[in-house]
């Protein structure tokens, strides 16, 4: 229960950052249903673990990418991955069973 629930903020998160709907740290932290603190602690590991490259634009009061891309979370069939794909794309991991993909 408490992966799926990170994961679905991590999502949520990723929704909000591609519209650059995010609104003041305040305002997503409570979008998301966390705090200011755990926000913080969140955005952290996304940018050292997922390597994505968050910043906040202070003019548009809103997180958003560096460069154009999506965080994908999901469990792909090794039958259905196509992986000469998944090698001409940066940024692209596969972890065990689990295919984390950043754009």
């Amino acid at each position: 229960m408490a992966l799926n629930l990170y994961l679905s903020r991590i999502q949520r998160l990723d929704i909000l950052i591609r519209k650059k709907s995010t609104g003041s740290p305040k305002e997503l932290a409570e979008k998301l249903g966390i705090s200011e603190r755990w926000l913080f602690h969140l955005l952290d590991e996304i940018r050292e673990e997922l390597d994505c490259p968050i910043r906040y634009n202070r003019l548009r009061r809103s997180y958003e990418y560096e460069k154009p891309g999506k965080v994908m979370i999901g469990f792909l069939n090794e039958a259905e991955l196509d992986i000469k794909s998944l090698k001409s794309t940066n940024g692209g991991h596969l972890l065990h069973s689990m295919y984390l993909y950043i754009q």
